[in-house]
């Protein structure tokens, strides 16, 4: 992100942090329309001339935002899965969960930012991004699924079925518990997760009892 924001990254890393996480909770609570700079630079503790003068409008800024949240998660991803895979299938899904899970413990301003920049209202604004966001799936896709080891499957059972039975359930727990999340208004806290995380390594231990060998 070399460029129309070289402005802003010349300022001290903790004024940095500061707009940065001002603006990723007003835009994550409230979405991009109803979101107000007044709040973001009330927060952020600056003015806002200082604002528009580091981001000419409310629609760079969530521009810059956007940006700066896929280049987050595609460093953080590739440091902490990319690096650990295995040829386990089971366990490789257990390392992109555990990913998730500290995610959702050290950074949950960016997580609920990137929850809001996939809203309805927010199509327009995020076509620019596509194609780094396709690219980021990509590279989960390829680290979950390429290079396999088989031979710790059941013989009995197709490998691919083995697969899509397992991302089928896992899928659904994960749907189930952000739901319960929503719901139930929790914060991002490991104290509301501590419960789940162990019915997730139960169901893993069970999914790896049924489909792998002995």
């Amino acid at each position: 992100m070399i460029g129309r924001f070289d402005l802003f990254y010349s300022l001290e890393p903790e004024k940095q942090k500061q707009i940065i996480d001002s603006a990723m909770t007003e835009f994550g609570e409230k979405g991009f329309r109803r979101a107000s700079t007044n709040a973001i630079v009330e927060n952020a503790g600056i003015s806002k001339g200082i604002l528009f003068y580091y981001f000419g409008s409310k629609e760079e800024l969530f521009d810059f935002l956007c940006e700066y949240t896929l280049e987050f998660w595609k460093a953080e991803y590739a440091h902490n899965f990319s690096s650990k895979k295995s040829g386990d299938f089971l366990e490789r899904c257990k390392i992109l969960s555990e990913f998730k899970r500290r995610a959702i413990t050290e950074f949950p301003v960016i997580i609920r930012f990137f929850e809001c920049i996939y809203l309805p209202e927010n199509e327009e604004r995020m076509k620019k991004h596509q194609e780094a966001a396709a690219g980021l799936r990509e590279d989960i896709r390829r680290n979950l699924y390429d290079d396999i080891d088989y031979s710790l499957f059941r013989d009995d059972i197709d490998p691919q079925n083995i697969i899509k039975y397992t991302k089928w359930l896992m899928d659904s727990y994960e749907a189930s518990v952000m739901q319960k999340v929503k719901s139930e208004n929790l914060k991002y806290d490991m104290k509301n997760f501590d419960e789940e995380w162990k019915n997730f390594y139960d169901l893993m231990d069970d999914l790896r009892k049924i489909f792998y060998k002995n």
